[in-house]
């Protein structure tokens, strides 16, 4: 039997409140609906989809890469 570990997420009150509001439109828990969203996200990429596949193209360019881990490990170098 594998080991089930607690993981937290920061939303805003907003998000919540959205969350909340579409896990009830489906009778579901929002622990059921963000359970469900991450597993079909990891299979999505261990299927081959990429970043641009995921949040598209126009997202990630104002995203600035800002939640990227080559740029975290870019940074965190000193290059």
């Amino acid at each position: 039997m594998s080991s089930v570990t607690t993981l937290g997420i920061k939303l805003d009150g907003e998000t919540r409140a959205r969350l909340k509001s579409v896990s009830a439109k489906l009778d579901r828990t929002s622990h059921w609906f963000m359970k469900k969203a991450i597993l079909q996200l990891i299979e999505k990429v261990e299927a081959g989809a990429r970043i641009e596949d995921i949040i598209g193209k126009e997202f990630l360019e104002k995203d600035s890469l800002r939640h990227s881990i080559a740029l975290r490990r870019h940074v965190n170098s000193g290059s």
